[in-house]
């Protein structure tokens, strides 16, 4: 797809990764990413490798995220990876593939958690140091790009996750709130996204319908013509006459 081109210019894989964090500290408890490769128009092509780990934290994970997503102190206690070891883990699993890679999140919120974790980390290897650098300098909000065509609520806001895999109809990859399935989700969605032209060009065309920035006297013929109705020059003179009154 070539509207893609903005923000995934040049790019030959594809990380799509999601966390879970705790409560106060937003530090990453849980990784789960899916990796695949992608052609010239952006299309995945291959098949996809997935990788999910659980991550110590210095603080308590929270009544709340434990509610959410069943994960807890003791759990991650007897499970869980050093947030070092996560990364190095993270970076054999991306291994030849991290030239020419691109990390899509959904929403702003990962790339803070990774943040968090790394300025609570003891680790100040150079490898820590370049490595947390590379996936936030690679990262792509891709759900702010999705937002230009697909956008729903009464305020017409970006949509959640769920909402954005119903809206292409697609069954969940599993229980919400475990970030492998949340990274899948992600995945399925932009594979919708970048086949199912029909679907974008409705959403597309309601987003028009509802756009405040499209001149007034234009508007109405713009809406129009989307309702399936024919409209002419003389159409356009009579708006603009009326108008400019």
């Amino acid at each position: 797809m070539k509207l893609l081109k903005s923000v995934l210019e040049n790019c030959k894989h594809l990380l799509f990764i999601d966390f879970e964090g705790t409560q106060f500290t937003h530090e990453i408890i849980a990784i789960g990413a899916v990796l695949v490769d992608c052609d010239e128009e952006y299309h995945v092509i291959g098949k996809e490798k997935t990788f999910k780990c659980l991550v110590k934290a210095n603080s308590n994970v929270g009544d709340v995220v434990e509610s959410m997503t069943g994960i807890n102190d003791d759990i991650l206690e007897k499970e869980g990876l050093s947030f070092s070891e996560a990364m190095h883990r993270l970076n054999k699993f991306i291994g030849f593939r991290g030239k020419n890679l691109k990390v899509l999140t959904y929403g702003n919120q990962d790339a803070h958690m990774l943040k968090c974790s790394y300025n609570l980390s003891d680790d100040e290897s150079t490898f820590m140091k370049s490595f947390v650098s590379y996936i936030t300098r690679n990262t792509v909000d891709i759900g702010v790009f999705f937002s230009r065509y697909l956008k729903g609520g009464k305020k017409n806001e970006m949509v959640s996750l769920t909402h954005m895999r119903e809206f292409f109809s697609l069954p969940p990859s599993g229980e919400a709130h475990d970030p492998l399935v949340d990274a899948l989700d992600l995945y399925h969605i932009y594979i919708s996204f970048v086949s199912n032209k029909e679907v974008l060009k409705e959403s597309y065309k309601n987003l028009v319908k509802k756009s405040g920035l499209i001149p007034q006297p234009i508007k109405s013929l713009v809406v129009r013509l989307i309702d399936g109705k024919e409209v002419t020059p003389e159409d356009l003179d009579k708006v603009l006459d009326i108008y400019f009154e």
